[in-house]
């Protein structure tokens, strides 16, 4: 693996911009918002998900308020990373290349997982299947298995989900996503040996919340679910910009425990 510079620098509240080379040779690229903290959080954004998107960027900046030195990265097929996306193929390689990168570089004692959507069964291979000082996990509306995806789709709400410039940038993805080859959250799950923290809106629009379950049934301790009476529907970081004041409390709690 190899790791270099992006050329960005960090001015003011700028991030400081990063590429890594996954093992097949793909650049993936990632931004450091800096922190005090000797734990830093890695976010592991969903499909169709920018790490420069306004809710990456609030996130961080409500990680920096805390101390916490954060990192989000760009999936494979996003933004300025390379390939195409696979869900959970390749993308667990990636994710342990951007968190040897980033331990390396600031002399981190161990990492946080943070991730959203399909980025929750990427944050649970890597766990899993890469040796990291990996502290807790947390998982906000995580995929357990592709088979498992029902949308549950209003065309009379689908908006409050899907902005019009989310649509305008498309990833690069595999259109036979279905039938090709990739990994299971359920499966590695409990191969995972550190605090983990489920947190998903009940009747999820795109994930159902029975995802969350299963992956719990089959977590080790120390772990907890909150399955949230929400109204909307919400899926992965919109439940940060709709219900904060609900879903904020639990989050930093838990990081206050464990990390």
């Amino acid at each position: 693996m190899s790791s270099s510079p992006s050329g960005a620098s960090n001015r003011g509240n700028s991030p400081i911009s990063r590429i890594v080379t996954s093992p097949d040779g793909t650049a993936i690229a990632y931004d450091v918002h800096e922190g005090a903290s000797e734990t830093g959080v890695l976010v592991i954004p969903g499909f169709w998900r920018e790490r420069r998107h306004r809710s990456m960027l609030a996130l961080a900046a409500l990680l920096q308020e805390h101390g916490f030195l954060t990192a989000v990265t760009d999936p494979r097929g996003h933004g300025d990373s390379g390939g195409t996306y696979g869900f959970n193929r390749h993308e667990h390689e990636d994710t342990a290349a951007v968190a040897s990168d980033l331990i390396e570089q600031r002399g981190l004692r161990s990492i946080v997982l943070l991730g959203f959507s399909y980025g929750g069964s990427v944050a649970i291979s890597t766990a899993a299947r890469h040796e990291l000082p990996v502290r807790a996990l947390i998982l906000i509306s995580p995929v357990a298995d592709f088979e498992m995806i029902r949308p549950r789709i209003n065309p009379f709400t689908i908006h409050r989900h899907i902005a019009l410039g989310q649509v305008m940038h498309r990833p690069r993805f595999a259109w036979r996503a279905r039938r090709a080859p990739k990994l299971r959250a359920l499966d590695d799950m409990p191969n995972v040996h550190a605090p983990v923290c489920f947190i998903h809106v009940r009747n999820d629009w795109l994930i159902g919340h029975r995802n969350s379950v299963a992956l719990y049934e089959a977590a080790n301790e120390p772990k907890e679910l909150h399955i949230m009476d929400i109204l909307g529907n919400y899926h992965a970081d919109r439940i940060f910009s709709v219900a904060a004041d609900t879903v904020e409390p639990i989050f930093l709690e838990f990081l206050r425990r464990y990390a």
